[in-house]
C-alpha cells in the first residue's frame, strides 16, 4: 500500500473515532480543508511537522499514522458538516418549489 494512502486512512480512522470534523483539524493545524482532504485520499504529500500537530489535535501519537490498516477497516461513515456549510442538498430544477 502507498504509505500516502496508509497515513490518510489512518488519519480518516483516528478523526471518526474522535468524531472530530476536517474543519475542526483544518482550522486547529492552520491549513486548508482542501489539503488536508487530499491527505486523507492519499493525494497529497504531508511534513512530518504537520503530521505532529494533526497528531496533537487527535491526542496520538504521529506513530499511529503508519499503523497498517485496509480501506475495509475504515469506516464509510460521514461526520455532520461544519456550522459554516450552508449546503442543504440540491434539488432538481424539476422539483423545486418557486
Amino acid at each position: 500500500m502507498n504509505i500516502r494512502r496508509q497515513i490518510g486512512l489512518n488519519l480518516r480512522r483516528l478523526r471518526v473515532a474522535r468524531n472530530i470534523s476536517q474543519q475542526k483539524i483544518a482550522l486547529d493545524v492552520d491549513m486548508s480543508l482542501s489539503y488536508l482532504s487530499n491527505i486523507e485520499r492519499g493525494k497529497a504529500n504531508l511534513s512530518v511537522s504537520l503530521l505532529g500537530r494533526i497528531a496533537d489535535v487527535l491526542g496520538v501519537l504521529p506513530v499511529e499514522f503508519l499503523a497498517p490498516v485496509s480501506a475495509k477497516d475504515v469506516l464509510a461513515k460521514n461526520l455532520k458538516r461544519g456550522r459554516n456549510v450552508h449546503h442543504q442538498g440540491r434539488r432538481s430544477p424539476k422539483t423545486r418549489k418557486r
